[in-house]
């Protein structure tokens, strides 16, 4: 099984080897994984138009993808940029953080909450949940008041702080589980759960980025095809797949 990640953002090197380590802890032995890395655009996807610009190097990396013989795409961000418009074009599954981890998250609980990067990251979440129609189960949307690109500056002071979101949220919102608003925000799960365990607050905590990909992985090991695909005799413009 091969799996394409595409990086929705501009990064370093040294952030997506950390990456790799991370995710390749969590595959079946028999899952490869490999990365298309943007040249250009924005080095964060917190607003429209943010991901307008970073859309047209993601949907042309998944067609890429699919001519190389992949089996599924994941798009790494949480606002899944490009990720309905590459399943118009492409016949294999493609999914970005945000749809499996909300799916992961109302199997497990009747109430859940989404922690998110800053105040407009809220109004994100608020849309993408009415497009989902998943609002009426949306218990809260808590900001850590930081962007993105701030995150993983201090992993343990993050943990710290999502941890008392997280027992808030069980406490006063009756919140079951908690879905981690920013692919980026992996940095610091093991110290957050294990924070959390220590405080006795029983709420599941998604993180998107491994969730994701299992959840890709999961989906082409029983051979699910996309079923949104419908522009497959669309010709692009000349020039496109290379972004």
């Amino acid at each position: 099984m091969r799996i394409k990640i595409i990086d929705a953002v501009v990064k370093n090197s040294d952030r997506l080897r950390t990456n790799e380590q991370y995710i390749r802890e969590s595959l079946r032995p028999d899952t490869e994984i490999d990365f298309a890395r943007m040249a250009k655009g924005f080095p964060s996807v917190e607003c429209d138009l943010h991901a307008a610009f970073n859309k047209p190097q993601i949907i042309a990396s998944a067609i890429q993808a699919e001519r190389e013989g992949v089996d599924g795409v994941f798009v790494n961000c949480f606002d899944d940029p490009g990720v309905y418009e590459c399943r118009e074009l492409l016949s294999i599954p493609v999914f970005g953080g945000y749809v499996p981890a909300m799916m992961t998250a109302l199997s497990l609980a009747e109430r859940v909450a989404i922690i998110t990067t800053d105040r407009f990251g809220i109004l994100s979440e608020e849309r993408k949940a009415r497009m989902l129609g998943i609002s009426e189960r949306i218990a809260a949307i808590v900001p850590v008041e930081l962007g993105a690109l701030e995150l993983q500056s201090d992993p343990e002071a993050l943990a710290e702080r999502v941890a008392d979101v997280c027992c808030a949220l069980y406490e006063t919102e009756r919140a079951g589980a908690v879905c981690l608003g920013c692919t980026a925000m992996h940095c610091m799960i093991d110290s957050l759960r294990e924070k959390l365990q220590a405080r006795n607050c029983p709420i599941m905590v998604i993180e998107p980025l491994r969730n994701g990909i299992r959840y890709c992985e999961h989906i082409i090991s029983m051979g699910y095809r996309n079923g949104l695909h419908v522009l497959k005799s669309v010709a692009l413009p000349k020039g496109y797949e290379n972004g």
